[in-house]
């Protein structure tokens, strides 16, 4: 693996910590040797929840108006990559195909996320982001300890 390409990860579950308002979004290496979790405000990861059957909203969601809006617009995304760090906090990229051309933009990862879950699309994570916040299964954790785990921000 080139240590420095982007890595295709998968969602791989989302933790509430309902008494504190919190989420941890659990993204998973295709390897499946290690996570990815990203702290969240819980009502951020609901809608990414949703794709694992684990609650559906009664209405369509904002991510869902975006998705049709693009279509709409004959766009297309492309994939999302997790990147840039500011200190804990990372960033989303949704990157999209307007009438040939790759246009990038910025947004909160699990607005990335959510919206690469509707759209059928490949998320991906930097080498940079993998490198600060991954942690190996190996080291045995509890569903419990993953809020202490992670080292990313929404």
């Amino acid at each position: 693996m080139n240590i420095d390409a982007p890595v295709e990860v998968h969602l791989k579950s989302v933790i509430f910590f309902t008494e504190k308002g919190r989420a941890v979004i659990l993204l998973e290496g295709l390897n499946g040797e290690w996570g990815l979790p990203i702290l969240a405000r819980a009502s951020e990861a609901i809608l990414i929840a949703r794709f694992l059957g684990i609650q559906n909203p009664p209405r369509p969601s904002s991510h869902d108006l975006l998705a049709g809006i693009i279509d709409t617009l004959k766009a297309r995304i492309l994939h999302v990559l997790i990147d840039i760090l500011e200190g804990s906090l990372c960033h989303g990229i949704i990157s999209l195909d307007i009438q040939g051309r790759e246009k990038d933009f910025d947004s909160r990862p699990s607005d990335a996320i959510a919206l690469a879950l509707s759209s059928h699309v490949p998320i991906f994570v930097s080498s940079a982001v993998v490198a600060q916040g991954a942690v190996f299964y190996s080291d045995g954790l509890d569903t419990n300890e993953w809020e202490g785990k992670a080292r990313l921000e929404n």
